[in-house]
């Protein structure tokens, strides 16, 4: 009668050892999900009702552009951790310089409360080394992105939420790369080719570019960075190759209504944004 090797004292021992690889390996590899959105100044939603649609995604870093701060002698809470307190982030940095010198009334929210055009960064992780960086260039002046550091199972992580000017808008689109040489983003490519080899680097926001524009083009050439959004956006979310960083997932969605042909708010519409999304799986 032939034996088994199934029933072998060194084949039950092959299977326990190739258990703990396959537990291992699948233990090493972290799915990380990232939200950038450009709120339009609150103007045409509560960071509430925002909430409800971003939830579906469980976002572990959401990355704001063009977000409201309470208006001086308003006792309101900041509209930024009201997001996240609705999305169970405990994590915020909120930048000081609003886009273009913006303020209230003209960029405010219905009640208000808040105003402005800043830049925050919501994360599941703690924040640490919280900055703006003012970046030089053609496009209006007080042009920004802040920048955090956090720290994903053992790997550092340099983040970026930004509104930058752009071509995006322009009858025309830039064909000389003189238009990327003299751009804000260039300046800030600058910055990003500064952070340390170790750490990996998410940028996400509004950059006023298209995704085949010759500006997007040549920052993610510069920075050796990979975009995630692929359909035509203006909105969107970088990332670092240099370390092991794998796309497993992306989209663009507006949430139940777009925004109309005039840009003016209608009912259901949250912003004249969408938002971008994707997930990352980083290994160890």
């Amino acid at each position: 009668m032939k034996k088994s090797y199934q029933s072998t004292p060194i084949f039950a021992l092959f299977l326990s050892i190739l258990s703990i690889i396959l537990s291992t390996n699948q233990a090493s590899a972290t799915k990380l999900r990232v939200v950038a959105y450009n709120v339009a100044c609150g103007q045409w939603a509560t960071p509430e009702r925002i909430a409800q649609e971003l939830k579906v995604l469980k976002p572990d870093i959401v990355l704001l552009s063009e977000v409201p701060k309470a208006n001086r002698g308003k006792k309101a809470k900041d509209w930024s951790h009201r997001l996240a307190d609705a999305l169970d982030l405990d994590h915020v940095h909120v930048g000081t310089v609003s886009s273009a010198g913006h303020k209230s009334p003209k960029w405010g929210d219905p009640t208000g409360n808040y105003g402005g055009k800043f830049k925050s960064i919501l994360s599941r992780t703690p924040l640490t080394e919280g900055k703006d960086i003012s970046v030089e260039g053609s496009g209006w002046k007080r042009a920004s992105a802040v920048r955090v550091e956090t720290e994903i199972d053992g790997r550092k992580f340099a983040l970026y939420s930004l509104h930058l000017p752009g071509f995006a808008h322009h009858k025309r689109q830039p064909v000389e790369l003189s238009a990327w040489e003299g751009s804000k983003h260039k300046a800030l490519a600058d910055h990003i080719n500064a952070e340390k080899e170790s750490y990996d680097v998410i940028v996400g926001g509004d950059f006023n570019e298209w995704t085949e524009g010759l500006v997007m083009k040549s920052m993610l050439k510069e920075t050796k960075m990979k975009n995630s959004t692929k359909e035509k956006s203006i909105d969107h979310i970088l990332y670092s190759t240099k370390n092991k960083m794998k796309l497993l997932q992306a989209g663009r969605d507006w949430g139940p209504k777009n925004q109309n042909k005039d840009n003016v708010k209608s009912d259901g519409c949250l912003s004249d944004h969408p938002w971008v999304w994707c997930e990352l799986e980083i290994s160890n």
